[in-house]
């Protein structure tokens, strides 16, 4: 047995404020009681985080030339990108994502090449070594790869020759090829820790009868599916036209319309599609930065709440420092999806603390987090007192809590637990070597840096509009 002894503990921010002092016992992996007793240390201790979307970005994207712009032409820009080793990108990014106190991680996977299944294996051992919990999410895709209209506006951007070397890149599986692979996968890498889902990217991204199939695949193994869904204007124009009757409709019909369904973004989402998302039990994950970030937008946080639909947090491997703080995550996505003035219409703050702490691990493998109380997993974080409220005058346990969330950031993140085993201890990985994995990381990158001889297709357009202006 552990026990832990904190100055305070919140052990469920979405309901209740911080308690002063306390003692959590930890028994094979568990939360086996919390004492109350008198305050010790510097240490405040909450659950675990969940980031309830992300993309494992070890090398990020500004590092080599892909800047932040509109979704669909820095989808372009990631094709810059230099081919790095899947274990030690996935280790960096899981590595930085811990240390903001990320216990559990739903990875949507981005293959570097053919062998998808020692992709995966290599992912699977990287959140191991870290002690992070993985949702590991199979992409299965098979149409619109170079733009929702096919590739039509593409070709007539840029000339025949790099539509060609573009066209040469996009060879993609069956799809029924790919829905066997995540069998495999999952035969090889689920455990304890680890969870693998079908993840078709998005519905302008797979045929209608590859979604069919998805979702007969999916009922049959009672796995989860991870679903990109209007995420920018485009997209939401591409929705009209494929499917007028609304997003809920094109789940509804293939299958998927569940509770076993994660949509991610949401961001142009309409009140009807919401409330049959609702209905069915389906998690949406929130990605602020991401969407402040890629010009999409932002979800209307009044909608969500009257929708009551279960929310989770993402970071989509794009912080908006770019520095995986899922404790800024909250605050940002609190203060743009919350109220406006005196309007209570919004998010409420409980609202993105129950997302983070909670409704995430429904994304993870549909369950909900319980918090710091007895039989909960053991997955905590410990903040360092002194670090979000030295300054403290009211010591009331409100103010704490206001303090935690209007303060705390990656920094004052001291310990990580998961399932009782330590994985940040003093504000260092207790498994992993970080510092030396991003430096080797960066080397390779920098080695293998070979980008295309073309531009983005929206730049080619809009440099071949400016020199006709």
């Amino acid at each position: 047995m552990t026990t832990l002894r904190a100055a305070a503990h919140w052990a469920r921010p979405w309901t209740a404020p911080p308690r002063w002092g306390g003692q959590v016992k930890l028994v094979d992996g568990r939360v086996s009681e919390v004492v109350e007793a008198s305050p010790e240390g510097d240490s405040v201790l909450i659950p675990g985080l969940v980031n309830a979307h992300d993309h494992g970005r070890g090398v990020r994207s500004l590092s080599f030339g892909a800047s932040d712009e509109p979704l669909e032409a820095w989808l372009w820009g990631l094709r810059r990108g230099p081919m790095t080793d899947p274990y030690l990108t996935a280790l960096v990014a899981f590595g930085r994502m811990a240390l903001s106190g990320v216990t559990t991680v739903v990875h949507n996977h981005l293959p570097q090449s053919d062998d998808w299944l020692g992709e995966a294996k290599a992912v699977a051992r990287a959140a191991r070594d870290v002690g992070v919990r993985l949702g590991f999410v199979v992409p299965i895709l098979d149409q619109n790869l170079a733009g929702y209209d096919g590739g039509a506006a593409v070709k007539s951007a840029i000339s025949g020759k790099h539509w060609n070397s573009i066209e040469a890149t996009m060879g993609q599986r069956p799809f029924a090829e790919q829905i066997d692979l995540v069998t495999e996968i999952g035969a090889a890498i689920d455990g304890p820790s680890v969870v693998t889902q079908y993840g078709p990217p998005g519905p302008q991204w797979l045929s209608r009868s590859g979604f069919a199939a998805v979702g007969e695949a999916a009922d049959a193994q009672t796995r989860r599916v991870h679903v990109h869904l209007l995420e920018t204007r485009l997209q939401r124009d591409w929705m009209d036209t494929a499917c007028p009757a609304g997003a809920h409709t094109f789940f509804d019909r293939i299958g998927l319309l569940n509770d076993r369904l994660t949509i991610a973004h949401g961001v142009f989402l309409r009140d009807a599609e919401l409330a049959a998302f609702r209905r069915a039990g389906v998690t949406l994950a929130l990605n602020t930065s991401s969407n402040l970030r890629l010009f999409s937008g932002t979800a209307d946080g009044a909608a969500l709440r009257a929708s009551g639909i279960s929310l989770g947090i993402g970071l989509d491997g794009m912080a908006f420092d770019d520095d995986a703080d899922i404790l800024r995550e909250l605050r940002l996505a609190a203060t743009v999806l919350g109220p406006r003035g005196p309007d209570p219409a919004g998010l409420a703050r409980a609202d993105v603390l129950r997302a983070a702490y909670s409704g995430g691990w429904r994304a993870y493998n549909g369950t909900v987090g319980e918090g710091i109380v007895a039989g909960a997993e053991a997955d905590m974080v410990a903040l360092s007192l002194s670090a979000v409220a030295g300054d403290r005058i009211d010591g009331a346990p409100e103010a704490l809590g206001d303090m935690i969330t209007g303060r705390a950031t990656k920094a004052a993140v001291t310990d990580v637990w998961v399932a009782g085993r330590r994985i940040v201890k003093g504000g260092l990985l207790t498994g992993v070597d970080l510092k030396g994995a991003e430096k080797a990381l960066s080397r390779a990158a920098r080695a293998t840096f070979d980008p295309p001889d073309w531009v983005s297709p929206a730049r080619a357009a809009t440099a071949r509009e400016s020199r006709r202006g």
